[in-house]
């Protein structure tokens, strides 16, 4: 027999162990050579107004993947090479040469990632059409797209990931030159260091974690620091939960004499310590990766899901132009009229008049300080939020009062600018205005006028004669996700009846172009999202399922004298339920309640509705988890119990 013949016998007889580790091999190749395909796919890189984006996301993706799955094949591969040492001894004594047990190993490996790399190729080639339309019409593409196959994605894929698979092979050839006979003998009684239980420790843990979640939820300011110590915090604080407190609960519920002698709990409980203790570092990791994958995974399907309610309140009407002149409105009104399906359902003209302004120091956007601020009288602000049926009408009670709106912060920052004063400069003079109010949704649609001051109808007209006069007119239309046709038309038209480009930056404000905008963003945030949670989430499960199974052999003996001395199938198997159980759940748990924290800071940053697209994210990523968890039970009872 040679030694191709038995590396491939060795794969075979323990497919059962290796098939978890084999299917995450392949939806890693998978996904990188579809993350590669579409930059790659001609009617992708066709429609110029996403190309550069698709590339540079899905070249970063990629790279991401790659780097993700070599980490997790390189962590695989240990396990399986911790596996097969007292195997390499036993060879080793039968008189085969250590050249000769290197080579098997290294067939094995190499042999097991080029049919994964394979696999995963050619799902991906015959997967790659459904994703490009998956991403398109997230995007909002309605397009028939083209089966197609690229020599480029199949290159790159098969360079990396022979790559990879060409160093764990070696890496498993390296095992019998690596240690000595002895010490392969015994590497499945060798554990990790144990690390000792302290209550001062494990308070500790406790304190970090409710530490950085106080910091984080209690700051009035938003700076990039906030994240970046509760992160530090809080992840010190996890690995030494995992390490100390989880220890010293168990440790306690020892001393619980009536709960601890019933039934199976004796066992469950002494084997549980040991399995956390040993396990520690590894499900404090899982638990932090989770929450990350969590969070990241319930921001980007938020975005998605709330994207179109929050541009409801951005952009309320379909059409908003400025002008130093009027004029315009006439030639609006002919190039509507001529497409019936997108009839006007409210319009509405204002006036309004800007100044340079000063904006109160809140520790917000300072290097914005200095703006442009457009004022507008409370009478034309209520006119124009009734025509656009936001209803968010402003009644001034003093001269000197104004309401201050800025859409470009949310409504907890900005209310610490109430009471403060914001100064409007003039040629000759600075006036100050007190704030009695601030909002964070503008009356006309965005960049039109974006920082608005709303002042009194006679400090409006003392004010008029002060600054610039801008006239506008505001539409809604019918049906205006779409009115790409109309869209251009009218854009084009107010352009050549004379809009003006060089007082106004964006003098033409549609509802459709940033719709349109926002669905791109949002669909490809969304699909890269998935996918790369996907990725980490098989990764992480089947690292918990790996470090459970390297503990099946060891355990072989405890289980068999626990059936000697009176314990049946059933109680083993609630037994190895019970431990796996809190192995998988206290991780889920912990990092659960991390991105919990994480995202409600991040709602208020963000404004987004991100209650559903959490609760929908963590359903499905327990779901898969509790998949795993079976798994592990299933195959860890095997073990325990020689059946093949």
């Amino acid at each position: 027999m040679t030694l191709f013949n038995l590396a491939f016998k060795n794969i075979r007889r323990n497919l059962g162990s290796y098939m978890i580790y084999f299917i995450s091999m392949v939806f890693s190749i998978m996904i990188y050579y579809v993350f590669t395909s579409i930059q790659y796919n001609g009617q992708v890189v066709a429609l110029r107004e996403i190309k550069d984006s698709v590339e540079a996301v899905f070249r970063t993706s990629s790279i991401v993947v790659a780097m993700f799955a070599g980490i997790f094949i390189w962590y695989s591969n240990s396990f399986f090479i911790k596996r097969r040492k007292k195997e390499a001894a036993l060879y080793s004594l039968m008189g085969v040469k250590k050249r000769q047990i290197g080579r098997m190993l290294f067939y094995e490996n190499l042999m097991m990632g080029i049919l994964a790399l394979g696999i995963g190729i050619i799902l991906g080639s015959l997967l790659s059409k459904l994703f490009v339309m998956l991403l398109l019409r997230l995007m909002g593409y309605s397009i028939y797209v083209k089966f197609a196959i690229q020599p480029q994605p199949i290159i790159n894929t098969a360079v990396i990931f022979l790559i990879l698979f060409l160093i764990t092979s070696l890496h498993g050839y390296s095992l019998i030159y690596r240690f000595k006979l002895i010490d392969l003998f015994k590497a499945e009684n060798v554990a990790e260091k144990v690390p000792k239980a302290s209550w001062t420790v494990a308070l500790s843990s406790i304190a970090l974690i409710a530490g950085g979640y106080t910091y984080y939820l209690s700051a009035k300011k938003f700076y990039m620091w906030h994240p970046l110590i509760t992160l530090v915090v809080v992840v010190i604080g996890t690995y030494l939960l995992f390490s100390y407190m989880s220890v010293y609960i168990i440790k306690l519920a020892k001393r619980n004499k009536a709960s601890y002698y019933k039934g199976i709990n004796l066992v469950t409980t002494s084997q549980l310590m040991f399995r956390l203790k040993a396990h520690s570092r590894t499900l404090a990791t899982i638990a932090v990766l989770s929450a990350t994958t969590l969070t990241a995974m319930g921001v980007t399907a938020s975005i998605y899901y709330d994207f179109q309610t929050t541009l409801s309140s951005r952009y309320p009407f379909s059409y908003v132009y400025l002008s130093e002149q009027k004029g315009l409105d006439k030639t609006a009104d002919a190039v509507i009229a001529k497409y019936p399906q997108h009839q006007i359902q409210s319009e509405v003209e204002f006036e309004i008049v800007r100044f340079t302004g000063k904006l109160p120091d809140i520790g917000y956007r300072e290097d914005f300080r200095d703006k442009e601020i457009n004022v507008i009288s409370e009478e034309e602000y209520n006119r124009i939020t009734e025509a656009s049926g936001l209803e968010s009408r402003i009644y001034l009670d003093f001269h000197n009062d104004i309401v201050f709106i800025d859409p470009y912060n949310s409504k907890s920052f900005m209310d610490a600018g109430k009471g403060k004063d914001l100064e409007l400069m003039t040629a000759g003079e600075t006036m100050s205005f007190n704030i009695t109010d601030v909002r964070v949704t503008a009356p006309l649609n965005e960049f039109a006028a974006d920082y608005m001051a709303v002042v009194d109808e006679d400090v409006y007209k003392e004010l008029r004669d002060k600054g610039k006069v801008i006239y506008g007119k505001a539409y809604i239309v019918a049906n205006p996700k779409q009115s790409e046709e109309l869209t251009e038309e009218l854009y084009s038209a107010l352009e050549a009846a004379g809009m003006d480009h060089s007082e106004f930056p964006r003098p033409f404000a549609a509802y459709y172009y940033r719709y349109k905008a926002e669905l791109m963003s949002s669909g490809l945030t969304m699909f890269v999202g998935a996918f790369l949670g996907l990725v980490f989430l098989l990764a992480t499960g089947s690292i918990i399922f790996f470090k459970q199974l390297s503990e099946a052999n060891e355990d072989k003996k405890r289980y068999q004298i626990l059936q000697n001395i009176g314990y049946d199938k059933k109680d083993i198997k609630a037994i190895i339920s019970k431990q796996m159980l809190f192995v998988f759940m206290l991780p889920l748990a912990v990092g659960i309640m991390h991105s919990t924290v994480a995202v409600s800071i991040l709602k208020k940053v963000l404004n987004t509705d991100i209650l559903i697209p959490l609760v929908v994210t963590i359903g499905a990523y327990t779901l898969i988890y509790m998949i795993y968890y079976l798994l592990t039970v299933s195959e860890y009872s095997r073990i325990v119990e020689n059946r093949r």
